[in-house]
Parts: C-alpha cells; sequence; structure tokens
C-alpha cells in the first residue's frame, strides 16, 4: 500500500463525524480556583528544571545543535503535526533583544555590519521619517556591533543558523527566497524536549489505536519572539517571561473536528496522566488541550509555585482567585483545588535553587 500523504491525514482529521453523549471536562482538565496557579505551576518547574528558553530563532537552532530538542516529523505513525509555525513570520537572520523587544539584523562579519552602518549614515541625511529611522536602526546596531563580545555572539548566531540551512539533516533552505525561509521556520517550531515528546506519542498512541486517526497537534516549541508577538493576537497565549511553550516542555492538541466520544478519550487519557504527576493540562476555549510536561513526573516545590503568582498576575490581570467558576461545559465533578506541598527530596531541592540559562 502506498505511503499516506500528509494531505490526505489532513482531510482524514478534518472529516465531519459525530458521537452520542456529550463533552465531559475531566477536572484536571479545567482552571484552578485560582487561575494563576496554572501558569504558576509550569513557570516553576522551568525554574527548577534549569530550562534554557530561546530568544529568537538563532538561540533555537543552537539549541537544536546542542541536541536540547528533537524533531518531530509532520506526520508519524500516530499523529500529524496540524498548522505548527505557519502563523510564525520571524526573520531567522536576526537576533531578538528580549530587554527591548527590538530585532537586530545578523551579519557574517564586521565588514558587512560596517557597510551597513555607511548606508545607513547615508539614509540617516534624508528628511523626514526614513532619517529618524535609519538614525534608530544605526544607533540600535552599534550599541551591539561595536561591544567586542557581542559582536561575536551575533557572527556566531548568524553562522549558526546559515549551516543549519544549508543543512538541515539532509534538506536546504534558500533564506533568500520567502517560500524557503517559510518552511525553515515551520521546521524549527517542529521541535520538542524529549520528555514532553515521549507524553506526546504515548497520547498518541492511544488515541490512533482507538479511533483510528492520527492526533492532531498544533504547537509545539516556541521562541520568546514568536510567543510574545502571539500575545497580540491570541487571548489564550500568555505575557509571561516563561511562557510554557517557550520551554520546550508543552504541546497542544486540537480538538476542532473531533467528536464528542473522541474529545472525551483524549482529556480521560490526559486527565490520567495528570493525576500521576506528570503533567499539566488545560482544555482551552481555541480548540486546544495544553499538555505541559512535568521532565522529573513531580510538580515543583510549592515555595517556588507561590513565588510566581504575581508574575503571573502581573501579565493577565483577571486571573486571580476566582468567586465563582465559569465552566465552558458542565463538568463531572468540582473544579480543582490547589494541590498540597509534596515533600522535596533533597536532590530536587537543590536543583530547586538553579537559575534559568539566558542563553
Amino acid at each position: 500500500m502506498a505511503p499516506e500523504t500528509w494531505a490526505a491525514a489532513i482531510a482524514i482529521v478534518e472529516e465531519l463525524r459525530g458521537s452520542a453523549g456529550r463533552i465531559e471536562v475531566p477536572e484536571e482538565l479545567q482552571h484552578y480556583g485560582d487561575r494563576r496557579r496554572f501558569l504558576a505551576l509550569q513557570m516553576a518547574d522551568s525554574l527548577e528544571e534549569g530550562f534554557d528558553v530561546p530568544h529568537d530563532q538563532a538561540e533555537l537552532v543552537e539549541m537544536i545543535q546542542r541536541g536540547e530538542l528533537v524533531e518531530m516529523r509532520a506526520l508519524g505513525d500516530d499523529y500529524i503535526l496540524y498548522d505548527v509555525g505557519t502563523a510564525s513570520r520571524e526573520d531567522p537572520l536576526t537576533h531578538y533583544d528580549s530587554a527591548s523587544g527590538k530585532d537586530v539584523k545578523l551579519f557574517p562579519e564586521f565588514q558587512s555590519y560596517a557597510e551597513e552602518d555607511a548606508r545607513l549614515a547615508e539614509e540617516e541625511r534624508r528628511p523626514g521619517s526614513a532619517g529618524a529611522k535609519a538614525r534608530a536602526q544605526r544607533a540600535l546596531l552599534s550599541t551591539f556591533y561595536n561591544d567586542p563580545e557581542e559582536a561575536k555572539k551575533l557572527f556566531a548566531e548568524y553562522r549558526a543558523v546559515t549551516e543549519l540551512a544549508y543543512d538541515f539533516r539532509g534538506l536546504s533552505y534558500d533564506l533568500n527566497d520567502p517560500a524557503d525561509r517559510i518552511r525553515f521556520q515551520v521546521r524549527l517550531l517542529s521541535f520538542i524536549r524529549p520528555e514532553a515528546r515521549d507524553v506526546l506519542l504515548k497520547v498518541a498512541h492511544d488515541y490512533h489505536e482507538r479511533f483510528g486517526r492520527r492526533l492532531p497537534v498544533t504547537s509545539l516549541v516556541r521562541t520568546q519572539r514568536y510567543q510574545r508577538r502571539m500575545v497580540r493576537n491570541s487571548p489564550n497565549a500568555t505575557g509571561v517571561d516563561m511562557a510554557p511553550h517557550t520551554t520546550g516542555m508543552a504541546f497542544d492538541i486540537s480538538y476542532k473536528f473531533m467528536a464528542s466520544d473522541e474529545q472525551n478519550f483524549v482529556m480521560e487519557d490526559v486527565a490520567r496522566l495528570e493525576d500521576e504527576g506528570r503533567v499539566e493540562s488545560l482544555r482551552e476555549r481555541n480548540n486546544s488541550i495544553h499538555v505541559y510536561t512535568y521532565a522529573d513526573g513531580h510538580q515543583p516545590a510549592e515555595e517556588l509555585v507561590t513565588g510566581f503568582l504575581d508574575d503571573v498576575q502581573a501579565a493577565h490581570p483577571n486571573s486571580g482567585p476566582q468567586k465563582k467558576k465559569k465552566k465552558m461545559v458542565a463538568p463531572r465533578r468540582k473544579g480543582k483545588a490547589a494541590a498540597p506541598a509534596k515533600r522535596r527530596t533533597p536532590s530536587r531541592a537543590r536543583r530547586a535553587s538553579r537559575p534559568i540559562a539566558s542563553r
């Protein structure tokens, strides 16, 4: 039998179907009474595990080259990547400065930067907004490229991106070609950490075995630049500094085309994983089930979780304790309460003090 194509697999995902019964959302996939806790748990775990978080695609490339992330093929045996990365319009040949929120163009060496600086100096002489824009761009580039240490890092980022684009595990991408650039970006966003990959494959296998369909996965790793720009367009995207997807430990499952029995099956499967302490999950209103994987199968230390509640509140002012919880559908149980602190082993207590690396 000929291998199934990606387009054919997408058609099966989107096939109209129905089933008897209503959607029952387990308490594990609902919000806590204090909605801040959901993000605080994931942020605390990111801190405790010391995950690198990629600011931009150049840093994501470096993480891939270090072997920190594994690639998910577009069409797996039990899953399919459904619109992963298609909304991303990052320039892989720019550095994202997370402090200022500005993009800094990458150059292969100092001479290329000097030539761009000279061109911008000419542009500065133009009247009005064009001159002002060139002046601001020139000043931004100067801040980075006239600092020897910063310039060295940016030149290394340029080399990392272009080398991977030239030979991305057997395929080559021309970053001057807009279509190739999009394909390159989509591929970069098709990576995830190994522990999260294992959980994804387990849920996908269970779903495929039960219904004969591949599990549609809509999001894996994201860069901070991508995450922050998503906040403008999606009410479900978070603006916290350590957003779950930037760690590579989270993935989203689309339930948009699933019949009620399919949705209930997937949610029960994920709920069991949460009961085992392996994941943190939520059924979101954008047709997605968000799943964050705990690398060592345990929630983080409670004191770390509490320490992030104010950060979540600052990013999401309406996320505090709810007087009356609103449910998307009638659940079978009451909303989940805050979990008690777990006893920490000495090794985990030591790891809790590790800061997250900035690069």
